[in-house]
């Protein structure tokens, strides 16, 4: 305990987190089952959908993979290759990019990974709507192809 201002005792801060807060006379009314409420998560659902589907669609659009540079020293002079490095099934592809092409092709990528992390943060605010919602979604299998 700390002697506050006036002399009265204070508690220190990390004694704060000990005391338990004590709420005799206050009930809470929890508001599960209020239509207005179900009807504002319904809606935040179908606006989060709308928007991981917009997102999604806008990321397709992009070109997949991420950049590449490649420094080659021919005697004294360095030589930088870039290239933009991707998969197509299970083969590693690198493509050339032209100089001309890389600030274009750069910004592409970023905007892309921005894109991504937007789509888990939706995909994380989805989960949590459902769970609220009590909805159930199909799990998708793991597995491509179960033998």
């Amino acid at each position: 305990m700390k002697m506050g201002k006036r002399g009265a005792a204070t508690p220190a801060k990390d004694e704060l987190d000990k005391i338990p807060l004590q709420m005799d006379n206050i009930t809470m009314n929890v508001a599960e089952n209020d239509p207005a409420v179900q009807g504002l998560l319904q809606e935040e659902y179908r606006r989060c959908l709308d928007v991981l589907e917009a997102l999604q669609q806008k990321i397709a659009t992009y070109p997949k993979g991420a950049l590449n540079t490649r420094e080659k020293v021919i005697g004294e002079r360095k030589y930088f290759y870039h290239s933009l490095v991707f998969r197509e099934g299970s083969r590693v592809v690198n493509q050339h990019v032209p100089k001309s092409e890389l600030p274009t092709l750069r910004a592409q990528v970023e905007e892309r990974d921005k894109c991504r992390k937007e789509i888990a943060t939706y995909r994380r605010r989805i989960a949590y709507l459902e769970k609220l919602l009590k909805i159930r979604r199909p799990q998708k299998s793991r597995r491509a192809n179960p033998a």
